[in-house]
């Protein structure tokens, strides 16, 4: 196999890849790179950790067809430094391969291309399209309340549910959750006719939604997800992206959202956010050891009182708010507080409580002065945060 290739074109193709790229060192095949052309102009790069996988075609010059894995992680630290334009790539009948540009020449060893783990049937009946755009901020929205897989499966990853022009996604970690709805346009195939179309849940691994977020854009460009028996492709540019689903039945997030709630606040985000920010540095502060603690935060009359204490440090904040209810007590994990806060673009949040063991929920406020723009774009869609209190030294 000898193939030359545009430097800039190759590392753009292979930065993507490193994403599905095994770092357990139990296969070498799956700690490469499968390189197989196509025709005489063309190179299709393929990665696959057994959970996800990536495939892309790049242009190419192709003086000697064939297929060879070669290792990732060295490949894409050699490319990155060669001097020229162009990059050969060539490997010998003994499986061992140049790496030249200009006067700089690297040696390694490849392995077959038929050693490469055989790949999931990248096909499926069920599809939907959307912008990437869509798709990225909904994920940026809730992906901070993905929890562990190691606590409960389905809780590694975010839940998506499609109903007619309606994008839901959920996460939860079992101390917050996060409800984003988008309202947009959706192309749908084969998912059925009336009251039954457009509609589909399915549950995508946090680290899958991670990588995929690297690689799409905030632009209007199309997304593709199809949807295989146990895998999910995702389809842009000229990208094949795909990934395992989480098999199982998502919790049942909407009973645990707290109803009737009879503490009301209304507040300024950003005033809230710097705040908790302020009183992170004692919440944060390890010295002498110490582990993290919680922010207290005391709603009296129309007066929000941030409070912070730490074995050597302490901080104090105040902010003006609206409140209908009783004064109330309570303490969050700081960071908790500020990851739900920062997912949220509105200036105006409310908070609601009922008491200090109690669940907040943090929702868009309603205002009397909302232009009509602000309400055009509020009908959209919507958003739900929840952040579980902790308990309190007296």
């Amino acid at each position: 196999m000898k193939i030359t290739f545009e430097k800039d074109i190759l590392i753009a193709a292979v930065t993507p890849a490193m994403s599905a790229v095994s770092d357990k060192n139990t296969i070498s095949s799956i700690e490469g790179i499968l390189f197989t052309t196509v025709e005489g102009s063309a190179c299709t790069l393929s990665t696959y950790d057994l959970e996800k996988g990536f495939r892309t075609t790049i242009p190419a010059q192709v003086n000697e067809g064939g297929s060879y894995i070669i290792n990732a992680a060295k490949f894409f630290r050699i490319i990155r430094t060669m001097p020229e334009r162009y990059i050969t790539v060539e490997v010998n009948d003994k499986n061992q391969v140049k790496i030249r540009s200009g006067k700089s020449e690297f040696s390694l060893s490849a392995l077959p291309g038929n050693e490469f783990p055989n790949l999931p049937e990248l096909t499926g009946e069920k599809s939907i399209t959307l912008q990437q755009k869509v798709l990225r901020k909904t994920v940026s929205q809730i992906s901070h309340a993905i929890g562990s897989s190691e606590q409960r499966a389905v809780l590694g990853g975010a839940f998506f549910r499609i109903s007619g022009d309606t994008l839901q996604a959920v996460a939860c970690d079992g101390n917050r959750l996060a409800v984003r709805e988008k309202i947009c346009q959706i192309k749908s195939r084969g998912l059925g006719e009336g009251e039954e179309q457009h509609r589909i849940g399915f549950i995508v691994p946090g680290k899958t939604l991670s990588e995929l977020c690297k690689m799409i854009s905030d632009s209007e460009k199309e997304i593709v997800m199809t949807f295989g028996r146990k895998h999910i492709i995702f389809a842009f540019d000229d990208i094949l992206f795909y990934s395992r689903m989480i098999d199982g039945e998502y919790i049942d997030y909407e009973r645990v959202i707290p109803k009737d709630q009879g503490i009301h606040v209304t507040i300024d985000r950003l005033s809230f956010i710097e705040s908790l920010e302020r009183a992170s540095l004692v919440t944060d502060d390890k010295s002498l050891g110490q582990v993290r603690s919680y922010v207290k935060c005391i709603f009296e009359d129309q007066i929000l009182k941030v409070n912070s204490v730490s074995t050597v440090s302490a901080a104090n904040d105040e902010i003006e708010i609206e409140k209908e209810g009783s004064d109330l007590t309570i303490g969050f994990n700081c960071r908790f507080l500020l990851d739900a806060l920062r997912s949220i673009s509105e200036d105006k949040i409310r908070l609601s409580m009922s008491t200090p063991l109690m669940s907040m929920v943090i929702e868009k406020a309603e205002t009397e002065n909302e232009s009509e723009d602000d309400k055009k774009e509020s009908e959209k869609g919507s958003y739900l945060y929840m952040v579980c209190p902790v308990k309190m030294k007296e």
